[in-house]
């Protein structure tokens, strides 16, 4: 188990939804300051209490949730909510099938939603009724293997008791029954809603299984040591995992001799009930996984390890070397890396020499910017700054991987106005952040790189080739950026630009 959630309980089952992260962790996602500032108001604990004047924007927990269960396969979600809260589903669609092609799965269970629709005389009368008959009617229409409710802001601010009818339900049809509490103004930390989703999970689809002990080779065996459970280990996917990110984690994994399970993203009901056969989970980023893991591990002993997110040589060397030490098979990870490590420094070349001594902006999910950040780094880029959607206790010992101190952080969940006059004043060579943000940054005529995408590969060592790559691709040719900043302006007055970027932000007083 990693240090970072030693204190943390897990343990919240008993209660109809999980806790939020303001009462969980220790989470900041309005700061403004440098790295150095950063770690002396999260040291003093006040950081995580700032706040802002105005937001102008940020994201859905509802959609964080759902990201994650509709990928599941065989499986119907309801939406317990207005129209709009599913219109994201009609993106993701096309995203899912993909994804099940590329991992071999059955393309016949697409993604299936079903919207209740609530009305202005539902937030009057109640919705129940409506999911009532949207329970049944998935249950007769598709038989799926896991019937799973999203339950929006609106019937949870009715008052909509989704449990009690779920509990009635639950023995008149043959589906498993999955309530997922998503009630968005219950925190302003977005990534409350992987939590959200996990507990419905925990609840309701996973089952004790028993494990089987084998005896470890006499060479690696203490007197009476038994081998723990077996080597089959838990690789923990998130949305932002592409498939070839996967492969290349598997690959590395299984030349260590342990059996890989990915998941939970597009795995069957069956594989999930199954997840507790494993002797260890092992998660590619703590933002999404603590909550699971934590709760495996205190409801089946399962050890986990949180770490860092294998980006770059550096991050996935040290993320080898945990799950090595785990099993005991510390000679045989260093084979690997040496071997690994020599063969990308040697491809790597070519980039450093188009690389060396340009500066670089990173935006996106808190552990994955400092890893991509630190690749970079190794590369002879100069970080500038980074934008991390929220920032916690996973993401404190990251920030002493950047080389300079004094780069500026910005934590904001969306906020593109805020990050747009920062960047003007930085000016990086490059910028690395989502697909979203990249739009608005082009405007200003940096370069970007997409942080993450379904079809490239960013982890492990195959992924650090790949990030050097299309940094030095991009960076050889500007000229689209270029032109872009000479045709299309951005929607604000010159005076914007001249404003503090942080001016919205209230700082919590000590």
């Amino acid at each position: 188990m990693s240090k970072l959630t030693e204190g943390l309980t897990y343990d919240y089952l008993s209660s109809e939804a999980a806790p939020t992260r303001e009462a969980r962790i220790e989470t900041c996602n309005a700061f403004g300051g440098s790295c150095n500032s950063l770690r002396t108001g999260m040291g003093t604990g006040c950081s995580k209490n700032n706040s802002r004047k105005f937001a102008q924007g940020g994201g859905c927990q509802l959609n964080l949730a759902l990201g994650i269960v509709s990928s599941f396969q065989n499986v119907v979600v309801i939406i317990h909510g207005p129209l709009g809260c599913g219109s994201n589903n009609l993106g993701r669609a096309g995203t899912r099938k993909t994804a099940r092609i590329l991992k071999q799965r059955p393309t016949t269970t697409d993604t299936i939603w079903i919207q209740t629709n609530l009305d202005d005389t539902d937030v009057i009368t109640g919705g129940i009724e409506k999911l009532r008959q949207a329970v049944l009617y998935a249950e007769q229409e598709y038989r799926p293997d896991a019937i799973i409710i999203g339950n929006s802001c609106l019937p949870g601010i009715i008052g909509d008791d989704i449990d009690t009818l779920l509990n009635e339900l639950d023995g008149q049809i043959a589906a498993k029954v999955v309530p997922i509490h998503c009630e968005g103004f219950k925190s302003k930390y977005v990534a409350t809603g992987y939590d959200s989703a996990y507990h419905g999970v925990l609840k309701k689809m996973v089952e004790p299984i028993q494990r089987y002990e084998k005896a470890l080779p006499n060479e690696l065996a203490d007197s009476n040591e038994k081998y723990r459970h077996s080597k089959i280990v838990n690789l923990f996917n998130v949305g932002s995992t592409s498939y070839g990110d996967e492969v290349e984690l598997s690959r590395l994994l299984t030349a260590l001799g342990l059996e890989v399970r990915v998941l939970p993203l597009y795995s069957s009901v069956e594989e999930i009930s199954r997840i507790s056969e494993a002797a260890l989970n092992i998660s590619i980023c703590a933002t999404h996984d603590d909550y699971l893991l934590g709760h495996l591990k205190e409801r089946f002993g399962t050890e986990y390890i949180i770490d860092t997110l294998p980006i770059g040589i550096k991050n996935t060397n040290q993320w080898l070397r945990v799950i090595a030490e785990f099993f005991k098979l510390e000679k045989e990870v260093e084979k690997l890396i040496a071997i690994e490590t020599a063969q990308l420094e040697e491809a790597l070349e070519p980039f450093k020499k188009v690389l060396k001594g340009k500066s670089v902006f990173v935006g996106g999910g808190e552990t994955r910017i400092f890893t991509t950040g630190e690749l970079y780094q190794s590369l002879g880029m100069r970080v500038v700054g980074l934008k991390p959607h929220n920032f916690d206790r996973f993401a404190i010992p990251m920030i002493d991987s950047i080389d300079d101190q004094e780069a500026v952080i910005d934590v904001a969940p969306g906020q593109p106005a805020e990050e747009l006059v920062i960047l003007s004043r930085l000016k990086p060579d490059l910028y690395v952040g989502h697909a979203q943000a990249n739009a608005w940054i082009t405007k200003l005529g940096i370069p970007t790189v997409p942080l993450f995408g379904q079809s490239f590969n960013y982890m492990g060592y195959s992924g650090a080739f790949e990030l050097a790559r299309k940094a030095a691709r991009v960076l050889k040719n500007t000229s689209l950026s270029q032109k872009i900043v000479s045709n299309v302006a951005l929607p604000f007055r010159p005076i914007w630009f001249e404003s503090n970027p942080f001016d919205n932000i209230k700082e919590a007083k000590v």
